[in-house]
């Protein structure tokens, strides 16, 4: 695949996506007798997933000609008509793959790639709710990992967890691109009430990863070993970018601690996997 196309996927976020699908499956009791369901699972919300950051960045292309002028679309590198495909053809894949998976996966999958389409198309643009939508997908991608395997019960808890840090995530993210999204009259909490309002919903979503990560060890849900795992390197971190995101709003810092999110995120369901 053309590097300009892996670079419009969005690799880290693809592989992310995969990972955590699998990950889901693990936790909510997938044996090897369901190991082509599981890979199938992961592959397809890694392509699902993946066509919603093209089709996100079609919509996007004005505001990213300010806020991200390297990337494909911006750039000139892919053309919307081009693009528009390869976002046709990942989601196209990403449906045919549940063909493997039980009925419940399959109306998740569809769900998702119709509310991603919406998201990218009006929803990122209202206050809050696209932030919210975010959340939900992520989280609903832990949920599709339990219905691949018949278990959607156990993939509740680090569905939470995921929706709780992704909305956090999500709004640091619109702090970050606030002049773009000015510019080009998006509602974005932080453009239409101010930087403060963003720091205040993101802080409230973020304290609410930290209570989530330590309420099932206080109820004896999970051990020893996933209490110092989720301590030492998730809300170690959460608690680190609260305090920055306050001292520094610079776009540069804001990127820095997105990313730190993303990743965090993975240490989270391995603190949950260990427990």
């Amino acid at each position: 695949m053309n590097n300009r196309y892996i670079h419009l996927l969005r690799p880290s976020n693809f592989f992310i996506t995969v990972a955590s699908v699998l990950i889901s499956c693990l936790l909510a009791g997938g044996k090897a007798g369901q190991t082509v369901a599981m890979v199938c699972a992961a592959l397809a919300a890694g392509c699902i997933g993946g066509g919603g950051m093209v089709v996100n960045d079609i919509f996007d292309v004005e505001i990213d000609r300010i806020n991200k002028p390297a990337r494909p679309l911006p750039s000139g590198a892919v053309t919307p008509r081009a693009a528009s495909f390869f976002y046709a053809l990942l989601t196209s894949v990403g449906l045919l793959l549940n063909l493997f998976l039980p009925s419940v996966a399959q109306l998740i999958a569809v769900g998702a790639a119709v509310l991603i389409f919406f998201y990218s198309y009006r929803l990122k643009r209202t206050p809050l709710l696209g932030n919210l939508t975010v959340g939900l997908l992520t989280g609903l991608a832990f949920i599709y990992g339990g219905a691949a395997v018949g278990n959607i019960e156990r993939a509740t808890l680090p569905a939470v967890f995921a929706f709780l840090i992704n909305v956090g995530r999500e709004l640091v993210k619109d702090m970050e691109d606030v002049e773009g999204d000015a510019m080009d009259q998006a509602g974005t909490l932080p453009v239409k009430y101010g930087m403060k309002s963003g720091l205040i919903a993101a802080s409230v979503f973020l304290g609410a990863v930290i209570a989530s990560t330590i309420i099932p060890f206080v109820n004896h849900q999970y051990g020893v070993l996933y209490f110092v795992v989720v301590v030492a390197g998730v809300d170690c971190v959460v608690a680190f970018t609260m305090v920055s995101m306050w001292r520094d709003t610079t776009p540069k810092n804001l990127n820095r601690l997105s990313a730190l999110l993303k990743y965090d995120m993975l240490i989270g369901l391995l603190a949950i996997y260990l427990g």
